[in-house]
C-alpha cells in the first residue's frame, strides 16, 4: 500500500467536518481511509469533482453521496424536505464541494502548494462507478454523518513540473 499523506490530507478532512457542522448542522465523523483499488467502489448516486492543477502535482477531489444521503443533507442545508436528487439541489453537490476544496486550497496555498482555481463538474446516476482523472492511487475518506456514510476521494499526481 503506498504511503498517504496524511499533511495533504488532513485540510480535506477539517474542510468537510466544518462545512457539514456549519452549512448543515451534522457532524461528519471520519472513517479509516482506504485505497479504492484494494476495495469495491461504494455505491453513489451523485457526485461533484474537481480537478487540483499546481505547478508541481495534479490530481483530483471527488466527494460522493448515496441518493438518501444526499437528499438529507440538502434536505437540511436548504430547509426544504427532499426525497429525491432533483435538478433543484444536484448543484448542492458542487457547492460544498467548493467550499471544501477551498479550505483545503487555502490550507495547502500558505505551505506552497499553489493550487489553481478550478471549477467543480456533477456527475449523476443510479449507483455510479466513479473512475480517476489521474493515474495515482485513489484515497478514499469515508464520512459518517447521522443519517449515513458519505465519501471524499483525493487522488493526487506527484511530480508533475510545469516549464
Amino acid at each position: 500500500m503506498a504511503k498517504v499523506d496524511t499533511a495533504f490530507i488532513k485540510p480535506f478532512v477539517e474542510g468537510t467536518k466544518e462545512t457539514l457542522k456549519t452549512l448543515c448542522e451534522f457532524t461528519a465523523v471520519p472513517g479509516k481511509p482506504f485505497l479504492k483499488k484494494n476495495s469495491p467502489p461504494p455505491n453513489v448516486d451523485i457526485a461533484g469533482v474537481i480537478g487540483l492543477a499546481s505547478k508541481t502535482f495534479s490530481g483530483s477531489i471527488t466527494i460522493a453521496f448515496p441518493e438518501q444521503v444526499f437528499v438529507k443533507i440538502m434536505s437540511k442545508m436548504l430547509g426544504e424536505n427532499y426525497t429525491e436528487i432533483n435538478k433543484e439541489i444536484e448543484d448542492g453537490a458542487a457547492e460544498l464541494l467548493n467550499i471544501i476544496f477551498g479550505h483545503g486550497k487555502r490550507v495547502l496555498n500558505a505551505t506552497g502548494h499553489q493550487i489553481e482555481k478550478a471549477i467543480p463538474t456533477i456527475v449523476r446516476g443510479k449507483s455510479l462507478q466513479l473512475t480517476s482523472m489521474t493515474k495515482a492511487e485513489v484515497v478514499v475518506l469515508p464520512f459518517e454523518i447521522e443519517v449515513g456514510i458519505f465519501y471524499i476521494e483525493v487522488a493526487i499526481d506527484e511530480g508533475v513540473k510545469s516549464e
